[in-house]
C-alpha cells in the first residue's frame, strides 16, 4: 500500500474537454420507389415471344450505372435514382439500350433539415427490378410492343449531426 494524498490525484492533469460531432439516427425505413410513367413502347422483335409476351431465353436486364441522388427539405427528404440499364443476349451482345429511367420519391422523416446540424442520408441495399409489360395495340391476339417500369427498393438511414461535450482522460501508456 502507498500513500494517496487527497489533494493531488495525477490523473487529472490528464483529463481535456473536447466536443466531438456525432451522428443520431432520426428515422429508418425501407422504401419502395417505383418509376411513374413506363419507359416505352419498344418493338418486339427478338427481345419478347409475341405470342407470351415473356422475355426470350437467353436474354437478360443488367443494371450498368445507378447514380443515387437526395435532397433534404422540412421533415422530407427527396430521392431520386437514375439508372442505366440494357438487354443483352447470352453472348453478351446488346439488343435494346442503353436506356436510362429516373425515378424519384419522397420519404416523410420528421426533424429532417430543421434545426442545426447537418442531415446526413444513407441509403443501401439498393437492390432494382424490372417489369416488362406487353401490349397487344391493334387487339389481334399477338403483342407488337411492350413498356419497362422499374421498382426500386432500399433502406433509407437519416441522421442529425450533433456536437456532444465529453471529458475525457488521455491513456496512461501512450
Amino acid at each position: 500500500m502507498g500513500f494517496q494524498s487527497p489533494q493531488f490525484d495525477f490523473i487529472d492533469n490528464r483529463f481535456r474537454h473536447l466536443r466531438i460531432k456525432a451522428l443520431e439516427v432520426i428515422c429508418t425505413q425501407e422504401v419502395q420507389a417505383t418509376l411513374d410513367d413506363p419507359l416505352g413502347p419498344f418493338g418486339l422483335a427478338g427481345i419478347l415471344d409475341p405470342s407470351t409476351g415473356e422475355l426470350l431465353p437467353g436474354l437478360q436486364i443488367v443494371v450498368t450505372d445507378v447514380d443515387p441522388g437526395v435532397g433534404v427539405a422540412t421533415n422530407k427528404i427527396c430521392n431520386v435514382f437514375v439508372v442505366t440499364f440494357q438487354i443483352v443476349d447470352s453472348a453478351g451482345t446488346v439488343v435494346l439500350g442503353p436506356l436510362t429511367a429516373t425515378v424519384s420519391d419522397e420519404v416523410d422523416c420528421p426533424g429532417a433539415g430543421v434545426g442545426p446540424g447537418q442531415t446526413v442520408v444513407q441509403k443501401h441495399d439498393i437492390q432494382i427490378g424490372f417489369c416488362l409489360i406487353p401490349v397487344d395495340t391493334n387487339e389481334d391476339g399477338i403483342f407488337d410492343s411492350f413498356f419497362i417500369t422499374l421498382d426500386i427498393e432500399y433502406c433509407l438511414v437519416v441522421a442529425k449531426e450533433g456536437i456532444l461535450k465529453i471529458n475525457a482522460a488521455t491513456p496512461f501508456c501512450p
